[in-house]
């Protein structure tokens, strides 16, 4: 949209800052709506690490393990810590050829089963 010759354009005006404990508030708010739906990231993954720290979802995840902390007590930290220091090596992980023999195991019981089925 063109302005009118000598027309000053507008200048967007700035918003009042808004106060810190409001923000606090809203991302509280935000962050147990998320935990209360289950719309979060397990504390420590690969997926909650990637979150940035604004996130809502991020507390929802550290507010989900002090929950599982509280209850089975300093055994789920220690868990967590040692998957952490120690994570499996990859020798130990499925290999692609693992993870598609089991498939193909997995299709060829259900296909079976629905012969036998009808």
């Amino acid at each position: 949209m063109k302005s009118a010759v000598g027309a000053k354009p507008k200048v967007p005006q700035a918003k009042p800052e808004t106060e810190p404990a409001a923000l606090i508030a809203d991302y509280w708010a935000a962050a147990k709506k998320h935990y209360q739906r289950g719309e979060y990231s397990d504390y420590g993954s690969d997926d909650w690490k990637a979150l940035p720290l604004e996130d809502p979802r991020k507390m929802a995840g550290l507010v989900a393990f002090a929950q599982m902390w509280l209850k089975y007590g300093d055994e789920i930290a220690d868990d967590l810590n040692r998957q952490l220091t120690y994570p499996e090596p990859l020798w130990q992980r499925a290999t692609t050829e693992a993870c598609d023999k089991a498939f193909r195991q997995l299709l060829a019981q259900q296909q079976h089963s629905r012969k036998e089925a009808a």
